[in-house]
Order: structure tokens, then C-alpha cells, then sequence
């Protein structure tokens, strides 16, 4: 029988079928292996991955976002310096600088004086000349001290009030004219002031200062205390301690027309019924005499104070005194008599 297609026979078409097949088959094997298959190819060389060294990962308890904010410039920003003010450190304030102290213990010395000038009587201990004076009072300028009144320290002590870094009491007993002729224009020189404890009995006599000047006094910044009616030792006079006390306060009051607060005990001394008086009388605080500078509640009414001794040089004179400088290399001063 013979192929449709070719007119061959159908047992010699299919053999040759199957062989063109197998030809086509070998020959588009053979084209790939010439260039139309895939060869080897060659081993790629593995790059290696990239570090991150230059950007680390954030930590836990940081984010992404945060990363661009560690630059140098922010960096600088963001450091607390720039948010410190150094004006308020550097600049300096005028003085005296006053800072709150009290209530309770106050460290304030209190010196005693009583004659600026001179004695007849060689070494008296009562009197202290001009020069030597001056020279204290060039001293504690030199070292930064400012005055305060009694009063001032009183209030200071019970309810807390501003004073300088510095301060210090001058007191004046008796009411001797020298402490208005003498001691008040050698303080003035260095803007200082005092508190001045008068004898009612003694004002306007010889030697001692009058209503006016003690007047002067008061309005040009000083404090004015009483002491006593005739300056008796209270221990050895109770009968007397009603009027030296209370009617002391009352008649100063009345005859210089200004207030007093503060008492000054005559030779330093007391007993518990002065304190009864004191109080009953209404003064706020009252000194004697002692060698503590810590000033506090507990002695409202016996306060400490340092006598000052014509005797003293300029060296003991410093002892009493809590702040220190250099004694000897102070600014020259010239005293002119």
C-alpha cells in the first residue's frame, strides 16, 4: 500500500519518518552546542556586603528618626552650655551684696567704745585716740564690713532680714560729745554708722552730747538706745531697775521725739529681774558684754559685745574680728590728725 502523501509505501514512509525525526532531533542538538545552547558559565566573583559601620544600628531604647540628629553641628546645639547664663555668675553687683539671715543665730560682732580722743591719764583704757580710730575703722573697709544698727540685728535674729555678707555693730555708750564731734565724721568717711546708747540724766551736760545732736545722729542713719536714767549697776541697785529701765525708754521717747528698742545694761550688768523689765518694757533686744560674735534668740536680751581698749594695736584689734584679710598688706592710709 502506498503513502497519500508521497506514494510510498507505508512500511518505507514511517521508517523514513521516524528517521528525518531523529535527524532533526541530532541537528538542533548539534546548533545548541554550537551557540544556541547555554555554556559554562563562569563562577561569579561575590562581592562582599556592604558595612554599616558609618550608620549604626539604633539601640533599643533608640529610633531611626533619631539618627540624623548626631551631627556636629547639632551636636553643639544641643549640649546644656548654651543654656547656662554666665551673666548672672560674672557680673558684679555693687556693694554691699545683702542676703537674708535669720531668724535664729546670726554671726554679727558687736565693739564696744566709749571716748574718741584723748585721756589725761596715760593708757586709759576708756579712750581711744582719732588715729588709732581711724585706722580701725580703714580696716574693716578694707575688708569688706558694713554697718548694721542693733535694731537691724534684733530683727534680723527674731523674724530674719536682709543684711550684707559682712556685717558689723559699733556701739557708743554714755552719750560722750566726742562720739558726735570725733567718731561720726571719721565713719561717715567710710559710709558707716553706729548705735549710740545715752544716758537720760546726762544729756545736755558737760562733755556729753545734747537733744540736737543726738537728733543729728539719728537722722543721718543711726540707731539711739537708752542707757539707763543715772548708768547704775542694776545688781547692785534693784530698787532702781524700774526707772533705770522702762522709765528711761519713756522719757527719751518723749524728750528726742524718735523710738527706742534696744537697751544697753550700765558696767555689763544684769540679774533675771533686768530681763523681766526689759521685756515688760517692750525693747526688742539688749547688750552687755561677752566674747561670742554668734548673736542668737536664746540672748535676745544680753546680746555679746567686744570693749574696744585704748590699749589695742591694729593687729589685736583684728582679733575680733570673724573675716579676715591680709593685716599686712593693706592699702596705705594717711591719717591726718
Amino acid at each position: 500500500m502506498a503513502c497519500a502523501y508521497c506514494g510510498i509505501l507505508i512500511t518505507r514512509c514511517n521508517f523514513l519518518k521516524k528517521s528525518i525525526i531523529i535527524i532533526i532531533v541530532i541537528l538542533f542538538f548539534s546548533i545548541g552546542c554550537i551557540g544556541l545552547a547555554p555554556g559554562p558559565q563562569p563562577i561569579p566573583t561575590p562581592t562582599p556586603l556592604p558595612t554599616w559601620t558609618f550608620r549604626p544600628l539604633p539601640s533599643p531604647t533608640e529610633t531611626v528618626t533619631l539618627a540624623p540628629t548626631f551631627t556636629p553641628t547639632e551636636t553643639s546645639t544641643a549640649s546644656p552650655i548654651p543654656t547656662m547664663t554666665f551673666t548672672e555668675t560674672l557680673t558684679l553687683t555693687p556693694e554691699p551684696q545683702f542676703r537674708i539671715q535669720g531668724p535664729g543665730q546670726v554671726l554679727v560682732p558687736i565693739l564696744l567704745y566709749h571716748q574718741i580722743g584723748y585721756s589725761r591719764i596715760q593708757d586709759n583704757q576708756y579712750y581711744v585716740s582719732p588715729e588709732e580710730f581711724e585706722k580701725q575703722m580703714f580696716l574693716l573697709h578694707a575688708w569688706g564690713y558694713k554697718t548694721i544698727t542693733v535694731q537691724q540685728l534684733a530683727i534680723a535674729i527674731l523674724n530674719g532680714a536682709e543684711l550684707p555678707n559682712k556685717p558689723i555693730a559699733l556701739t557708743f555708750d554714755d552719750g560722750n560729745d566726742n562720739t558726735y564731734t570725733t567718731a561720726s565724721p571719721i565713719l561717715q568717711k567710710y559710709n558707716f554708722t553706729g548705735t549710740v546708747y545715752v544716758v537720760y540724766n546726762f544729756i545736755g551736760l558737760t562733755n556729753y552730747m545734747n537733744k540736737a545732736q543726738i537728733r543729728e545722729l539719728y537722722q543721718s542713719g543711726w540707731e539711739i538706745g537708752s542707757h539707763g536714767l543715772s548708768h547704775v549697776d542694776l545688781t547692785q541697785r534693784t530698787d532702781r531697775q524700774e526707772d533705770e529701765i522702762i522709765e528711761s525708754k519713756r522719757k527719751l521717747q518723749i524728750l528726742l521725739d524718735i523710738p527706742i528698742h534696744t537697751f544697753a545694761y550700765p558696767f555689763g550688768s544684769y540679774d533675771a529681774l533686768s530681763l523681766d523689765y526689759i521685756d515688760f518694757a517692750g525693747y526688742i533686744a539688749a547688750v552687755g558684754l561677752g566674747p561670742d560674735m554668734y548673736q542668737r534668740p536664746g540672748n535676745i536680751y544680753y546680746l555679746h559685745r567686744q570693749a574696744i581698749k585704748g590699749t589695742y594695736n591694729l593687729k589685736t584689734f583684728a582679733q575680733f574680728l570673724p573675716w579676715q584679710g591680709d593685716l599686712e598688706n593693706l592699702p596705705s592710709m594717711t591719717v591726718v590728725p
